[in-house]
């Protein structure tokens, strides 16, 4: 099936084990930002593509395809779910969906987040130098969840967390959406990359 062998395609172009050559081609385009490609496929008009900026590379984090109706019917992305604002000493809950995977629908999902983001340098650079933390999703996280039983939701997608802050402001939430799974008896891992905030009233 076509779709597949698309989502299957960017995986392997886009794999953060992509060598040097690679990189330099991708250095080279400058598609930083969201943009559009026609796909030669009759049930996909476009493919949607959010290109960022890591470790000094071009890296094809979301990817969205839409058909002729604009509907979005695949593609590699997840929803986030966040409060903007928040008062003093309330914690911030957080929700992060990964709607749309890569590897499987049977793959394993958690969001790593660094315990001090002014650590983090702006283009992730530094991920394996600072101390990260790591949020399981609902179905291992290890915390029973009986409210959700029978309500048929993808709990190895979905990741719920809270954060507490000290002080009031506006606060950059960084991190990483990490998907994990196999796929034709090889491991794969995909990372979607995600940069929030959230303000914090007195």
């Amino acid at each position: 099936m076509k779709l597949t062998f698309l989502l299957i395609l960017f995986l392997s172009i886009f794999s953060c084990k992509s060598d040097k050559k690679k990189h330099s081609l991708k250095e080279k385009t400058n598609k930083i930002g969201i943009k559009t490609f026609k796909v030669d496929d009759k049930n996909i008009k476009d493919s949607i593509v959010e290109y960022i900026k890591i470790d000094g590379d071009e890296y094809a984090n979301q990817i969205w395809l839409i058909n002729e109706s604009n509907d979005t019917i695949g593609g590699n992305y997840f929803n986030s779910y966040i409060k903007d604002t928040i008062k003093l000493g309330e914690i911030a809950r957080l929700r992060f969906v990964l709607t749309k995977p890569t590897i499987d629908w049977n793959s394993e999902m958690f969001v790593l987040l660094p315990y001090d983001d002014d650590e983090l340098n702006s283009d992730f650079s530094n991920l394996r130098e600072i101390k990260l933390d790591t949020f399981h999703s609902l179905k291992n996280d290890g915390i029973p969840h009986p409210e959700l039983n029978g309500l048929d939701l993808p709990l190895n997608h979905i990741t719920e967390f809270g954060l507490d802050f000290e002080n009031s402001g506006k606060k950059r939430v960084r991190g990483i959406v990490v998907e994990r799974g196999e796929k034709y008896n090889q491991k794969y891992e995909r990372r979607l990359f995600f940069d929030e905030s959230i303000y914090i009233q007195e």
